[in-house]
């Protein structure tokens, strides 16, 4: 019986086409998996599935009727819920009030019954192996497994005969992850459909009946799981197109730099909670791209160097000087620039002007005695930058919030562009923005590494990096697990290493 149908669905966000025509069926009492690398259209689909967006075209079926969802709560209503990768709960409530958080059971007077809800939550904490006095403690006092025990436990509650799982063994131990997997087997023998979102291809044979492979927001391959090898889903997660594309780009690819070209160099680098022993060599004139799913820790990397973590151990030289930056602003004095992942909330003071959002690390340069700035002169480098990167805006005085995506990025970019720089980090440098303005963004990062400057270019976007890089590391769960350069860099090979599928861990010179 098919419990849940997707036919053609599509979803754009502006100018980025997020989910092109999506068509899936998942049955009662089986699992489909939903395999894709980043930015293949995963979480939106999600989002469509549990009412949080609605999709521009297609329809969604729930036992063969026709639906349109218009909410979470609506979409819960109709039996579909899903658990995400991090748990989203209420921490300083109880297990029982985050249970029945927007659905609690009152009497006649609109007072809380209680027991009732205890009663009602009671047999199902008991199918998970929990006992009943978790009913009674903050959530926030749980482990990230129970926590997530406990919105399946609200799942079963809710009686949801549709349960998504987004992502839910990134932040469990060997032990909770083989745990979620025998719970799953039991959800589909009480004709639960399950739909597992991964990125691993290790985990579908473990859980899975059948694979549909999202690449680029569209459907690469539906496949019972017992008919599909991990080279084929390796394949269709790449996509034809972007494969040759990235075998042709690996034809113009510098040769490897030298040893004496290496202007950061990271030693043994480690955090508490992110990532450990981590080695990162950066050379002059080169792109260094750096490779990993959600979680793999090169966000975190990138932010100690920047002096904006902590670490717990480990060595940071710039062209071989020890260094140990405390703050963003000492390594921005020692020549080290970062462009944050998230421009909205990291990247731009959104309520001043695009000039102030240019010139903000660099005012010392336009300060005169007494600290007093020029003004006229802070407004010609504005203008001149502006034409530079083509930034449209009305004026410099537009506040930087009213410009599109594309036009921030440029802006935050063109920020670091014109700096006296050692190193530039750029952490997901054209996320968001449309495909015109990648294309500029990229041809600037190849004018800066053509120009001597170390490049570091983070991205979850594959096929950018196999455009703009002439090196890749590749890191996953925290920790360094392949290099690759010259031949070896290859498309298939860093999302293998990525993701952990079959032996990746040979390390080329870096």
């Amino acid at each position: 019986m098919r419990r849940l149908e997707l036919r053609g669905i599509v979803k754009s966000f502006g100018g980025v086409h997020a989910l092109k025509g999506v068509d899936a069926v998942v049955e009662a009492g089986k699992t489909l998996v939903l395999l894709g690398e980043n930015g293949a259209g995963k979480s939106t689909l999600i989002k469509t599935l549990t009412g949080a967006i609605q999709p521009d075209r297609g329809d969604i079926e729930i036992d063969g009727e026709r639906v349109v969802l218009r909410d979470p709560l609506h979409a819960r209503a109709l039996g579909i819920t899903a658990v995400y990768q991090e748990p989203m709960i209420f921490p300083h409530l109880t297990v029982l009030e985050n249970i029945f958080a927007g659905c609690e059971i009152v009497d006649g007077m609109r007072r809380i019954r209680r027991q009732s809800m205890v009663d009602i939550a009671r047999p199902h904490l008991q199918s998970l192996d929990l006992p009943e006095t978790v009913l009674f403690r903050p959530m926030g006092e749980l482990g990230l497994g129970h926590q997530q025990l406990v919105l399946i436990g609200q799942a079963l509650v809710q009686d949801a005969r549709v349960i998504v799982f987004d992502e839910p063994t990134s932040i469990l131990s060997r032990a909770e992850t083989d745990r979620l997997v025998s719970i799953i087997h039991r959800l589909r023998l009480d004709e639960r459909a399950i739909v597992y979102i991964t990125h691993r291809i290790e985990e579908i044979h473990r859980v899975g009946d059948h694979v549909t492979v999202l690449t680029d927001g569209r459907v690469t391959g539906n496949y019972p799981v017992s008919e599909v090898s991990e080279g084929k889903l390796l394949q269709l997660m790449m996509g034809k197109n972007r494969s040759a594309q990235a075998q042709e780009n690996n034809l113009t690819h510098a040769a490897p730099p030298h040893d004496d070209d290496v202007v950061l160099s990271i030693r043994g680098l480690s955090h508490p909670r992110y990532f450990r022993d981590v080695d990162w060599t950066i050379p002059a004139g080169t792109v260094t791209g750096i490779y990993g799913l959600v979680g793999a820790g090169r966000s975190e990397v990138a932010m100690t160097a920047f002096g904006a973590l902590k670490s717990s151990g480990g060595e940071i030289f710039l062209k071989g000087k020890r260094i140990s930056p405390r703050t963003p602003a000492e390594a921005m004095a020692l020549g080290i620039g970062y462009l944050p992942e998230d421009r909205k909330r990291q990247g731009i003071f959104a309520p001043l002007g695009v000039e102030n959002n240019l010139t903000c690390v660099e005012l010392a340069r336009f300060s005169g005695f007494g600290g007093a700035l020029d003004f006229r002169a802070l407004l010609t480098r504005t203008q001149r930058v502006m034409a530079r990167f083509a930034i449209k805006a009305n004026a410099p005085t537009t506040p930087i919030a009213t410009l599109s995506g594309g036009n921030q990025q440029k802006a935050l970019f063109a920020r670091w562009a014109g700096q006296n720089l050692q190193v530039l980090i750029l952490d997901e440098p054209t996320r968001g923005i449309d495909l015109a303005t990648k294309e500029e963004i990229h041809g600037y990062i190849r004018e800066l590494a053509n120009n001597g400057l170390a490049v570091v270019v983070i991205s979850s976007d594959l096929a950018e990096l196999m455009a703009v890089s002439q090196r890749v590391i590749v890191m996953r769960h925290g920790q360094v697990v392949d290099r690759c350069e010259g031949d070896a860099l290859r498309a298939e090979r860093i999302l293998a290493a990525a993701i952990g599928a079959g032996s990746q861990s040979e390390e080329h010179a870096a």
